[in-house]
């Protein structure tokens, strides 16, 4: 078995775990703890060790914390509070584009995301953030488990893997992020209950825009909120022929083996890796509100329809915002994508 199919193999039995320890045990939020589980499992290179996944775990939860700081001053002082929010977005952008995306991505989480929960209710921006601190956690543990279970071969007289391109003009997409970003951050502290899934799905988008050219950014960013679409449909008529924590795992573990195929380009495809997670990251932020709609009785197709709709509309904005700048204000070669699974 190649390294690739141990890769797959990994993931798939990782977001298992993960699926059961977070509905196993009822944590708030769980599909939060399954899409940090999936940052955690679909880094390449050598697992954490559980010191420090403890320690990142810790650090990841005081800072998302301390993103409930920003409820005040947000409160008082909205100007200074969009202007600090919209140069961290820079930031961070940057240090996405030079190598360290998936702890950048959790950051810019815990700026745009925990304030405005906080807005609508501060133990609602904890409980957030927490959830997104013991996700970290989980998936290091389920990860060192899967990397038990499947350890890459040693290859001998491998060839360091060189490393990506880097992208010509990164201050200029690192802009064109903030642009994707902030306007639908702005509308969320209007109505944060109903924008706060549109601001999740904002930032993965504009962080998948880092490695698009306007050519490309149409199919890939408006595609892949198709097929995330699609997978929790998928998902859910499965889930509905068993309503039970077996049916979830065991269906959430197969969606991830037949994703995770396509992610380390195992199967052939026109699609880069980033269209594939970007998707599957949809699929959960839909299906997982779901299941919490049946439990308290409201109409799960209603809702559903209402946030795809919403997606697809954040979707055709990154889409256009993409395509003006890249008129005004060419970036250039954007950010070379990564194979993962090597």
């Amino acid at each position: 078995m190649h390294n690739a199919d141990r890769a797959v193999l990994r993931i798939g039995t990782g977001i298992g775990l993960a699926t059961g320890i977070c509905y196993g045990l009822a944590l708030p939020m769980p599909h939060l703890g399954v899409i940090m589980a999936w940052v955690v499992l679909c880094r390449p290179g050598e697992p954490l060790s559980l010191g420090k996944g403890l320690l990142g775990g810790a650090l990841l939860l005081a800072v998302m914390v301390g993103g409930v700081l920003l409820v005040p001053l947000l409160t008082h002082y909205a100007l200074a509070a969009v202007l600090l929010v919209a140069l961290l977005l820079y930031l961070l952008m940057q240090q996405a584009m030079a190598g360290k995306g998936a702890a950048a991505m959790l950051l810019i989480m815990a700026i745009t995301v925990i304030p405005v929960a906080g807005l609508i209710e501060q133990s609602l921006a904890i409980a957030i953030a927490q959830m997104m601190g013991l996700g970290i956690l989980i998936g290091t543990l389920v990860n060192r488990l899967a990397h038990a279970l499947f350890p890459p071969l040693p290859v001998a007289g491998a060839a360091a893997r060189a490393a990506p391109a880097p992208p010509e003009h990164p201050e200029r997409l690192a802009l064109r992020a903030v642009a994707m970003v902030l306007p639908v951050w702005l509308l969320a502290l209007g109505n944060p209950a109903f924008y706060i899934p549109a601001v999740m799905k904002t930032v993965t988008l504009a962080q998948q825009s880092t490695s698009l050219n306007a050519r490309q950014a149409g199919q890939e960013l408006v595609l892949s909120t198709l097929m995330g679409a699609l997978l929790a449909f998928a998902l859910w008529l499965g889930l509905s022929l068993w309503p039970s924590l077996l049916m979830l795992v065991l269906m959430l573990a197969l969606m991830t083996l037949w994703l995770a195929r396509r992610l380390v380009r195992l199967v052939a495809g026109r699609f880069p890796p980033s269209f594939w997670s970007n998707a599957w990251i949809t699929g959960l932020i839909l299906f997982g509100p779901a299941i919490e709609d049946s439990a308290t009785g409201k109409d799960v197709w209603l809702a559903a329809a209402m946030r795809c709709g919403l997606y697809l509309v954040v979707a055709g904005y990154g889409w256009l915002c993409i395509l003006l700048l890249e008129q005004w204000w060419p970036v250039g070669r954007p950010l070379a994508e990564a194979k993962l699974g090597d």
